[in-house]
């Protein structure tokens, strides 16, 4: 160890160290042998600095993270949007089932200001025509007769009139004196007429007269408050429903439609299972009723749905719960009706027991329950049950309103009244009843709203299809001038 050269062996790391140093500071700087820094030479070129970049620099593989490049705002604002339907939960929500009630709420009360607008616009066209009327009137009083003989001033004043109600009287006298003749003619030919004719005349004026004091002082069109505008002459669309044995579903809902005019009846079905939009645990029609609570607010709650559905809300409802429909049937003496097919079902809990033949028969009201309220042997289900119950509603109206039965409407209106929850007053009823009577009830027109049957969520509905459905409520029972459109619809799909 005493001849190792340290002296050496220092001047060897010092200089192993610069050497360090200068890779480090990559030729810009140096450290001495004294510590001290050095300056970079004088002459060396300045380089860049390839750490800085700008924003430009950065390229990012948008279709390696995304799958697609991303397109500048206003590329992206010519990009068609593909509409994306709600799905059967999302429509579900409340937040969504109340924003679709208050859309429908506004359009219901802009078509309501609408109307309202109209009928005021009409009413001053009107009065403006009265005004001018009456103006004209004074006009003509205010004339002042000129200087003239008796027979000049009674030309004068014949001449004075120049309306169209002066011009048909004058016709009409012109037309008096000219057929005085033959008037006196019509006069000997009917002193000529037997006591018998005269006696058959007057039990004829007679009839006719009770007939006309019924229909002009007592019975009464019924007509809802709030419609489509202008009706149709003679015609009203009822809505009957049939509650099931706890009273709180309306299983059974029909429009009765009925035309003086066209003298046409027809009949439309509503499935129980239709989907509506609501707030039900169950978002079918048939629970409406019961959701709240029944009796008045339950059918309000109904002819809502209803409404909503058809486009314009019924002009009267009647509700028939089964011992009501069994004594009705009952009191008119059965009905003659084809069983499609036998029938047989036990359910004690429900207090139900169905046991009917196939074949043609006399219904009995209990039979008739029996009859409407069977559904486990058609292969379409509540479709066939619902077929069947509209048949049979068109059997008895067919068989019921007949001269022979007149004798009978007082206790059915009795019944009616007494018995049945209704809108109707006895007035409505006998409208009802003599409107029936001289339509053809050989030929009912029976309908069902079109759709069909499908499982959401686990449950079975009846979807609505609404072109189909604005097509039949347009020929069977709709009352109102208007036709109503798919866009009046609010019928729910899902």
């Amino acid at each position: 160890m005493d001849g190792f050269d340290f002296k050496k062996l220092n001047h060897e790391v010092d200089d192993l160290l610069s050497d360090v140093r200068e890779l480090l500071d990559d030729g810009e700087q140096t450290a001495g042998t004294d510590g001290q820094p050095a300056e970079s030479a004088p002459d060396a070129p300045e380089l860049p600095d390839e750490s800085v970049k700008s924003a430009d620099d950065v390229h990012i593989d948008y279709r390696k993270f995304y799958g697609e490049e991303p397109g500048n705002a206003d590329a992206a604002s010519d990009e068609t949007v593909v509409f994306r339907p709600l799905t059967a939960y999302e429509q579900s929500r409340p937040a969504y089932q109340t924003a679709r009630r208050a859309a429908y709420e506004r359009a219901r009360e802009q078509e309501r200001l609408a109307r309202e607008r109209e009928r005021l616009a009409r009413e001053q066209e009107e009065e403006r025509i009265m005004r001018r009327m009456e103006s004209e009137q004074k006009r003509r009083r205010g004339r002042k007769a000129p200087a003239m003989d008796e027979q000049a001033y009674s030309d004068w004043l014949y001449e004075q009139g120049d309306g169209e109600a002066t011009r048909a009287q004058r016709e009409a006298a012109s037309q008096f004196f000219a057929n005085g003749e033959q008037r006196q003619d019509t006069k000997r030919k009917k002193r000529r007429t037997g006591v018998g004719w005269k006696i058959l005349i007057a039990l004829l004026m007679l009839v006719i007269g009770t007939c006309a004091g019924v229909h002009f002082l007592w019975a009464r069109q019924p007509a809802a408050k709030d419609g489509l505008g202008a009706r149709r002459d003679g015609c009203s669309t009822i809505l009957i429903a049939g509650t099931d044995k706890g009273g709180y579903r309306t299983d059974t809902m029909m429009l009765l439609t009925v035309d003086r005019e066209a003298g046409t009846l027809s009949l439309v079905s509503i499935p129980r299972d239709t989907l509506v939009y609501c707030e039900y645990a169950v978002p079918k029609i048939n629970s409406a009723y019961g959701f709240a609570g029944g009796g008045e607010a339950g059918m309000q709650e109904l002819l809502k749905r209803v409404g909503e559905i058809i486009g314009f809300v019924p002009d009267g409802y009647v509700v028939l719960d089964l011992a009501a429909f069994e004594q009705l049937v009952d009191l008119m003496g059965g009905v003659e009706f084809d069983v499609p097919m036998d029938m047989y079902y036990s359910d004690p809990s429900q207090e139900l027991f169905i046991d009917l033949k196939a074949g043609e028969q006399k219904l009995t009201g209990e039979q008739a329950m029996q009859l409407v309220r069977f559904r486990s042997g058609y292969a379409t289900a509540d479709l066939g049950r619902v077929d069947v119950q509209r048949q049979f509603v068109s059997a008895a109206l067919d068989q019921w309103l007949s001269v022979k039965n007149i004798c009978k409407a007082p206790a059915v209106l009795k019944l009616l009244m007494q018995s049945s929850q209704s809108s109707l007053t006895s007035a409505n009823y006998i409208w009802l009843a003599e409107t029936a009577l001289v339509c053809d009830r050989a030929n009912i027109q029976t309908r069902t709203l079109p759709g069909e049957a499908m499982y959401i969520a686990g449950g079975s509905y009846y979807v609505l299809d609404a072109v189909g459905v604005a097509q039949t409520v347009n020929e069977c029972c709709n009352p109102y001038e208007q036709g109503v459109a798919v866009s009046d619809l609010y019928i729910r799909v899902g």
